[in-house]
């Protein structure tokens, strides 16, 4: 209603009022999901969207600024969903795991994240990392240590895993 608006009088306040609406959505969307690569893409095209409400109730110098500002950033979009969707599902993850037993103990977004928990968290065994694509049937499986924000803590396993 206030794109509407402010499509129809060309008053900055149903503008201003819509842009805060779609920030608001986002700021929803971002706390909701859990975070993955490339998971900030849909922050570009509400940037792009409030630029183009913002510059349709603007003077002509605002103008100036907005649109290839709005162009920008639908250009940065474009592309950041190009890499975030080739890497849904985990595809491009990385996982340490006991080679021997076939058990999955944790999976990473880059090669980087899991040499670093292999280094810092793991003090035992050996242990490898490869990327979830060459090893399915292993990547399908749950984690031991799953947890992001507590990297050295276990998480439930099965009964039938001891």
């Amino acid at each position: 209603m206030c794109t509407v608006l402010t499509l129809t009088t060309g008053s900055l306040l149903p503008a201003v009022a819509a842009s805060g609406m779609l920030f608001g959505a986002l700021m929803i969307y971002r706390r909701t999901l859990p975070p993955r690569p490339y998971w900030s893409w849909s922050a570009w095209p509400t940037g792009a969207a409030a630029a183009l409400l913002l510059a349709s109730a603007a003077e002509e110098a605002a103008r100036l600024v907005l649109v290839p500002l709005a162009a920008v950033e639908t250009i940065i979009d474009v592309a950041l969903f190009a890499l975030w969707r080739r890497r849904r599902h985990g595809r491009g993850d990385w996982m340490v795991w006991l080679s021997e037993t076939g058990m999955l103990l944790r999976r990473e977004w880059s090669r980087r994240a899991a040499i670093h928990w292999a280094q810092t968290e793991r003090h035992g065994t050996r242990c490898a990392i490869s990327p979830v694509d060459e090893f399915p049937e292993v990547a399908n499986t749950i984690a031991l240590y799953p947890y992001r924000d507590r990297p050295g803590t276990a998480g439930p396993r099965p009964a039938d895993a001891d």
